[in-house]
């Protein structure tokens, strides 16, 4: 594994979460997520975690698609996806199952739809940026 191409892809993938995680959660469905999620006030985001937490996912993934050797920017936007939905549903079902976060399934669903299109926006940006340093090398 190229060290200085896994750390530019985990960053480009981190900032890419970090952007879309925010229009998704914090603009275009923070109604829906406000009104269908107990007990998480919003107002008291610990920021550093947000990042932190977006630059593991950015890591991973960069780690994932190097492993499994996708080179094209589809095939990682179609990886991405596929281990988010894995993960995401495991994820939210563990804490339905134990918690008081999510009032019914269908947060689930949109939860896990959210996460997989950020992850498969993440997974083309790794890609179009392996992509663009074979060209350039």
């Amino acid at each position: 594994m190229n060290t200085n191409k896994f750390i530019i892809n985990g960053i480009v993938a981190s900032i890419v979460s970090f952007i879309l995680g925010n229009l998704f959660y914090n603009f275009l469905f923070k109604t829906y997520f406000d009104a269908n999620i107990y007990a998480t006030d919003f107002s008291t985001v610990k920021w550093w975690a947000i990042i932190g937490s977006t630059m593991c996912w950015g890591f991973l993934y960069a780690f994932i698609l190097e492993k499994a050797k996708v080179t094209t920017i589809l095939d990682g936007a179609i990886m991405a996806f596929t281990v988010a939905v894995i993960i995401q549903t495991t994820i939210d079902l563990g804490f339905y199952a134990v918690s008081l976060i999510y009032k019914d399934l269908a947060v689930i669903v949109a939860d896990v739809f959210l996460t997989a299109l950020n992850a498969s926006m993440m997974g083309a940006a790794i890609m179009f940026v392996s992509n663009m340093n074979k060209k350039t090398a």
